[in-house]
């Protein structure tokens, strides 16, 4: 499972331990950090989105895992497309959530505005709104301070720094998948809120339409922070990729 921007394992809040501990998916669960996020080192150089998908190869040789399904939401998503075009053989399926396959073909239009945010002090004086904002749609906007309570509590224990957010924007720059998609032969579940703000809709219909086994699921009233709203959305589309 491989968490977006700036965010570490821990964001993924009680979904890895109910992952593992369902009966009807007898599969092991990794959360690797990031590069410079969590546990993980801060390099003294940049580096790329390829970088970041060997980062993910090498933990599953640490791991002795052979091939797995990888799950991403928004950067996590794009990292888990590199692993699928430079690791193939490492690769059983793929969820994609709120991903793009990045310039040309895809569109982001708020990634800088949240990038403005990470490298600003509003999240670690806790303004919820600006953040939710970006995250969440616009019904659920009312419940923004229960909704991520939990994120800013995370991110006051280890604030976000403007090193790790400029080596992980840097890598998103270096993201550009989509006239390689075809290769992927894996089945991928590709998942999209209708409302989402920071990385529209399009982008995943752009990675089903190049995907061979793709499959896309629009959430209505869903914006980019899907697993706020949908805690089984992992668990969901996991579960189709099993071998029958």
């Amino acid at each position: 499972m491989i968490q977006g921007l700036m965010l570490d394992g821990r964001f993924w809040f009680q979904m890895p331990a109910e992952l593992a501990s369902d009966p009807e998916l007898p599969w092991h669960v990794l959360v690797p950090d990031n590069r410079g996020v969590g546990r993980s080192d801060m390099p003294t150089r940049p580096w790329t989105m390829g970088d970041m998908a060997d980062d993910v190869a090498a933990v599953l040789d640490a791991a002795g895992v052979r091939k797995a399904v990888l799950a991403g939401i928004s950067m996590g998503g794009m990292i888990a497309q590199h692993v699928a075009l430079r690791h193939p053989e490492r690769v059983a399926g793929l969820v994609l959530m709120a991903t793009t396959p990045g310039l040309p073909h895809g569109k982001l239009p708020g990634l800088r505005t949240l990038g403005d945010l990470f490298g600003s002090s509003l999240l670690r004086r806790g303004e919820i709104e600006p953040f939710a904002r970006l995250i969440l749609p616009d019904s659920e906007l009312r419940n923004a301070r229960s909704l991520l309570s939990g994120w800013f509590d995370l991110m006051r224990e280890q604030p976000p720094t403007r090193r790790t957010f400029l080596g992980q924007f840097g890598a998103i720059g270096t993201h550009s998948t989509g006239g390689r998609l075809g290769r992927i032969s894996v089945p991928a579940q590709i998942v999209t809120g209708d409302e989402d703000r920071l990385v529209p809709a399009r982008n995943s219909e752009i990675l089903a339409a190049k995907i061979r086994r793709a499959r896309l699921e629009v959430l209505p009233g869903v914006a980019h922070g899907i697993p706020v709203l949908d805690g089984q959305v992992v668990r969901r589309n996991a579960a189709l990729l099993r071998p029958s």
